[in-house]
């Protein structure tokens, strides 16, 4: 069987110092050649030491490395019932030890396998892991995650999963479901897009002013639904969109997500507790210049932002006064 190659280290540097035809063996060699057998002799001892520490072993028909060893992955030769193998250095029980001496592994660290499968140690033995199909072991029925919070975001990734025998990439991530409301209000505004200008990083025009202008007298005038606001460019690394629930009686509930179709296994979600609105004479101020820039800043809050990213930590809508009055995330 092909062997990979064995790592460079001063561990087998000083093992090949023990083998056959070593300085050990020309103690016994003629005078002229004291000096050179005195330095060997002292290698030797250093050596000799190192494999009393657990190196070396010659027990149960084999020999090979034991005991602790400094780096994982790191492999040496050794024999088990006189077949070459390989050890390897792996974390067993929370310690860096050498594994046992595997003769005939079921597949070769770092080999390409079918689908999401891997090669990698186990107990210190090659074991293969993953699912040929990309298929991950998931759970239906999971509790909703908890909202513990006043601004709360989820940032979940699933690796290589493409499908899932139970529940969805977030739960199977997070451990609870996703705590997405998608409350089924009416919009009576249509949606909110603010989109970059001349500068990619920064917000400078609107889809519909209009639709800005909507959005904040009926906020300010406690009309209930569902208030889109999205902001970014429509491409595969994904733009932000916020849902605002209003239930007409001066306070919202918001949720985010980045909305990415080039995001097969991660994402990012966010949602807020239940936040008061800002009086109406701050509505009143924002609708009495509504300029493209003063209707970003009122419905975003900012004009410099981070193209295919989440908003920013703790975000809240400059509309609401960022304090929650209860943390019972529920649609109006």
């Amino acid at each position: 069987m092909s062997r990979p190659p064995i790592l460079l280290s001063t561990t087998l540097v000083i093992l090949s110092a023990c083998q056959p035809g070593s300085a050990t063996e020309s103690s016994g060699s003629s005078d002229s050649s004291t000096a050179s057998d005195s330095t060997a002799s002292e290698s030797t001892t250093t050596t000799t030491t190192t494999v009393a520490d657990g190196t070396a072993d010659d027990t149960a028909g084999g020999t090979g490395p034991t005991g602790p060893c400094p780096l994982e992955g790191m492999f040496l030769p050794c024999t088990d019932d006189g077949s070459e193998g390989v050890a390897y250095c792996d974390e067993i029980d929370g310690v860096l030890m050498w594994g046992p001496c595997v003769v005939s592994p079921v597949c070769e660290l770092g080999e390409n396998l079918m689908g999401c499968q891997s090669c990698g140690l186990v107990e210190g033995v090659p074991a293969v892991t993953g699912s040929p199909t990309c298929q991950c072991e998931g759970e239906d029925g999971l509790p909703v995650c908890e909202q513990t919070e006043c601004v709360q975001r989820w940032d979940y990734s699933c690796g290589s999963c493409q499908s899932f025998t139970g529940g969805t990439c977030f739960s199977y991530d997070q451990g609870c479901s996703q705590p997405w409301l998608g409350c089924a209000l009416d919009s009576p505004c249509p949606r909110v897009w603010a989109q970059s200008g001349d500068t990619f990083d920064q917000l400078a025009t609107l889809e519909d002013e209009a639709a800005a202008q909507c959005v904040l007298t009926s906020l300010r005038d406690g009309v209930p639904g569902t208030y889109r606001i999205l902001w970014g460019e429509m491409g595969d690394g994904g733009w932000v969109q916020s849902y605002v629930y209003s239930g007409g009686d001066g306070t919202v509930v918001t949720e985010w997500t980045v909305d990415c179709p080039g995001c097969q296994n991660f994402g990012r979600i966010g949602r807020t507790g239940v936040l008061p609105l800002q009086p109406a004479t701050w509505f009143d101020d924002c609708l009495a210049d509504p300029t493209a820039e003063t209707l970003i800043q009122c419905t975003v809050g900012f004009l410099q932002y981070e193209p295919e990213q989440p908003p920013p930590e703790g975000y809240v809508h400059p509309f609401t006064t960022g304090e929650c009055d209860s943390l019972d995330a529920l649609c109006p």
